[in-house]
């Protein structure tokens, strides 16, 4: 730590001399500008050089993500997609069954429950039909009698 301040103090003194010296002598103006441009392109260097860096960090890092989706991410995708294959075809087997077992009970019991039903309520209705035909049929007998 002691030595990158002590050299920082160095740049800024001889930046400090160099731009007092610039102001005493003659045509420090020209001797400026000049200057100026030379800072200016050394930090366009850096900065170029920092960008190119940067950029290729960003495609190494982007070939090693296509590389694990494509090694790592896509075979447990495949696993996945398999599994609800697999999944979506015992659901659909299941129904099937469930489906042809729905349409059997209503076959087998509940159509011959609901024809019994019928066939009761209308035996029952025969029979109502009837006695009350005999009480209409006794009523005026006994009434005579």
């Amino acid at each position: 730590m002691k030595k990158w301040l002590i050299i920082g103090g160095v740049g800024i003194f001889v930046l400090t001399i160099g731009i007092t010296w610039l102001l005493i002598a003659k045509g420090w103006l020209d001797e400026a500008r000049d200057l100026a441009i030379i800072v200016l392109a050394i930090f366009h260097l850096i900065s170029v050089t920092l960008v190119i860096v940067l950029l290729a960090a960003i495609v190494i890092m982007v070939n090693e993500l296509r590389n694990v989706a494509k090694e790592q991410i896509s075979p447990k995708v495949s696993d996945v997609l398999d599994n609800v294959k697999g999944i979506t075809n015992n659901a659909k087997v299941t129904s099937t069954t469930a489906k042809q077992t729905a349409s059997y009970v209503a076959e087998g019991v509940v159509s011959p429950v609901i024809k019994a039903a019928g066939l009761l309520a209308g035996v029952k209705a025969g029979a109502k039909a009837l006695a009350e035909r005999r009480a209409q049929k006794s009523l005026p007998n006994e009434r005579d009698s």
